[in-house]
């Protein structure tokens, strides 16, 4: 099939430099396992297509299953090619990966080159890019000094860091660095934290995006919010949890009516779909198991009633302040603490001047 046509082959590391449209043609069951940020899903055989190829080199070995794939490819072969060429961004290449580097990329690679399009094959395909990763946080330390927003429910630290990641730019130096562990997971750490909140990330696409953010430093210094090892399914890799740790710690407090209003805002309870209804009962089945049953019964009739500040002032008093003052931050020694209001962009820029002047008199501030 490729009659002389010689593959070009480029590794992970290339191929996400901006350069090239990354193409992944594996099949959609595949991709939603894990897949390289920004990339494209082109599969070259859809998930039933790749399941009977499996099944039939099983049954009769590899020459028949390739020709039952090209059985099932050929008859969608030229709108498949008008979409690979479509996707591909103007002025890049397409570079194109399946799982290992293997025939589906290969294949996809030759088939542009019959008409006329000069694509690349990622060499060792999604798992050595998936190698890549887990060997680059395995091996990250911070470049620069950490510090850990500590703080009650409701208290402002995700409000914080998505304010201070917008005015970062805008400051004087030292500029902040900020990383949304929470964000980057889609869930907010907390039982009920999945709740209104898009599906949360595989822990592979996690790791992904988490070092897509942790190999481009953006700041003199590293705003982490303080988390436990693991947000709703994922984990933190090791030298991360290590990071959030020992950074320094920064204390964020707000009015116990303040944080109320924010959670209803955060968590939207009224604009809650069937599910995410479900999830809360069940969860709260989890909660009330350290609750009086009455203090369970009366919040299941708040919630039924639609007085969700009530459901909100119960959870955060019987529940959720009580968990913090018994967790690792007891007794810790803040080098900040900032009270939140309600401007956030006030909060934001004077937690950065907090940590300008603590970076000054440590020190840091010079290397900046």
């Amino acid at each position: 099939m490729g009659g002389g046509i010689s593959i070009t082959s480029i590794d992970p590391v290339e191929a996400i430099d901006g350069r090239y449209t990354l193409i992944d043609v594996r099949a959609p069951v595949e991709f939603a396992q894990g897949s390289v940020p920004g990339s494209l899903n082109l599969p070259l055989l859809d998930d039933e297509a790749r399941a009977r190829v499996g099944a039939e080199y099983a049954r009769a070995g590899a020459k028949a299953a390739r020709m039952l794939a090209m059985d099932l490819v050929s008859p969608g072969l030229p709108a498949y090619l008008r979409s690979l060429c479509l996707a591909t961004k103007p002025g890049s290449r397409p570079a194109v990966l399946c799982w290992r580097g293997g025939e589906r990329s290969r294949n996809v690679v030759l088939l542009l080159a019959l008409i006329g399009v000069q694509a690349v094959q990622v060499r060792g395909g999604y798992r050595a890019y998936r190698r890549w990763v887990r060997e680059s946080l395995e091996a990250w330390v911070p470049p620069c000094p950490v510090f850990t927003l500590h703080g009650l429910t409701g208290s402002g630290k995700t409000q914080l860091l998505r304010e201070l990641r917008r005015v970062a730019p805008h400051l004087p130096p030292p500029r902040p660095w900020v990383v949304d562990l929470e964000g980057l997971a889609g869930h907010r750490g907390s039982l009920l934290g999945g709740l209104h909140q898009p599906r949360g990330r595989s822990q592979r696409d996690f790791e992904a995006v988490l070092w897509e953010e942790l190999r481009r430093p953006a700041g003199d210094y590293l705003v982490l919010e303080g988390e436990v090892a693991r947000i709703g399914r994922v984990t933190l890799p090791r030298n991360v949890a290590a990071a959030v740790r020992c950074g320094l710690p920064v204390h964020i407090d707000a009015e116990f009516e303040r944080r109320v209003r924010r959670i209803l805002e955060e968590y939207a309870p009224a604009a809650w779909e069937p599910a995410d209804v479900q999830a809360f009962h069940e969860t709260l089945e989890v909660i009330g198991r350290g609750l009086p049953a009455v203090t369970v019964a009366a919040l299941r009739t708040a919630f039924a009633n639609g007085r969700f500040g009530d459901v909100v002032r119960v959870l955060l008093a019987r529940y959720y302040d009580v968990l913090y003052g018994k967790s690792s931050v007891r007794g810790r020694d803040f080098v900040l603490k900032l009270a939140t209001g309600e401007d956030v962009v006030a909060d934001a820029r004077r937690l950065a001047a907090g940590i300008a002047s603590i970076m000054e008199s440590r020190g840091d501030a010079q290397a900046t």
